[in-house]
């Protein structure tokens, strides 16, 4: 978690960290990355780095969390454009991610949570039952009819939707597929988690 000072910087001197940690992170492994590199970038001195941040492991994993979170609200979004239609909503999402400018910040992010190899995109970061997000959440569980019993069940569900969305992204950057294969590969995902894979009993 960043410190206080971090945390009380103006806003705009934050985003602008949080783009040289985007784009410092999204495109290297964190073992290959070096604290002198990012307070270059960001023109400041290592003791600075270290007021804001613990040390570099906590920098990476504060900027997977916030893109996490964008993300998370992002395929919320799309599920409510689309009144509740819950997997078609996300379908409509990763059609969308496939279509971004491979420069942009957004898929930046996505590189980011797709191609992090240790366990840092798999933290969960704290969510409240009465977060904005969480309520967003809750109302549209209700909305799809998708019997959830408790708080943390919600919640546990969301970053596995979460994770269903990553890996179906994964899957389209490291095969390079066409838009049309990740929505076949992802409509395969749909159907064992809507249908399951038991095999069928014979009469």
């Amino acid at each position: 978690m960043p410190n206080d000072t971090f945390l009380n910087l103006p806003n705009n001197r934050k985003e602008s960290i949080d783009t040289i940690l985007l784009n410092t992170f999204y495109d290297q492994p964190v073992s290959q990355v070096k604290v002198s590199e990012i307070v270059s970038k960001m023109q400041m001195s290592r003791g600075a780095f270290y007021k804001y941040f613990e040390d570099l492991e906590d920098a990476y994993t504060y900027i997977i969390n916030k893109y996490s979170v964008v993300i998370h609200q992002d395929i919320i979004k799309y599920i409510q454009q689309d009144k509740n239609q819950f997997f078609i909503g996300i379908e409509k999402y990763l059609i969308w991610c496939s279509q971004l400018d491979h420069s942009s910040e957004y898929w930046k992010s996505l590189r980011l949570l797709t191609k992090s190899n240790d366990l840092s995109a798999y933290k969960r970061f704290p969510l409240a039952s009465d977060s904005p997000l969480v309520t967003q959440w809750t109302d549209i569980l209700k909305a799809s009819h998708i019997i959830i019993d408790s708080h943390e069940e919600s919640v546990s569900f969301l970053f596995f939707i979460m994770e269903l969305v990553m890996n179906s992204l994964t899957g389209y950057i490291a095969n390079d597929w066409t838009t049309q294969e990740l929505v076949t590969d992802y409509r395969f995902r749909v159907k064992w988690i809507t249908h399951g894979v038991a095999p069928e009993t014979s009469l």
